[in-house]
C-alpha cells in the first residue's frame, strides 16, 4: 500500500529522484532545477513528477 501511495505522489523529494534514477543527490538537484522541475514550498525543494516523467518520456521517443 505505501507503494501505491508513493507512485501517486504529485511531488517527490529530491531524495527520492536521486534513488529512482541512480543519480547524486547534487546531480538530481541541478538537473531538476535546470529543468525547471522544483517546486518549492518553504525551505523545501520537491519536483513535480509529471514534469520528471514527461522529460523521461520524450528522451526515449
Amino acid at each position: 500500500m505505501l507503494k501505491e501511495l508513493r507512485e501517486e505522489k504529485l511531488l517527490l523529494s529530491l531524495d527520492e529522484v536521486s534513488e529512482m534514477l541512480g543519480i547524486s543527490y547534487g546531480t538530481a538537484r541541478n538537473f531538476t532545477f535546470e529543468q525547471n522541475m522544483q517546486v518549492r514550498i518553504g525551505r523545501r525543494t520537491f519536483v513535480h513528477r509529471a514534469k520528471l516523467e514527461k522529460w523521461i518520456n520524450d528522451q526515449v521517443k
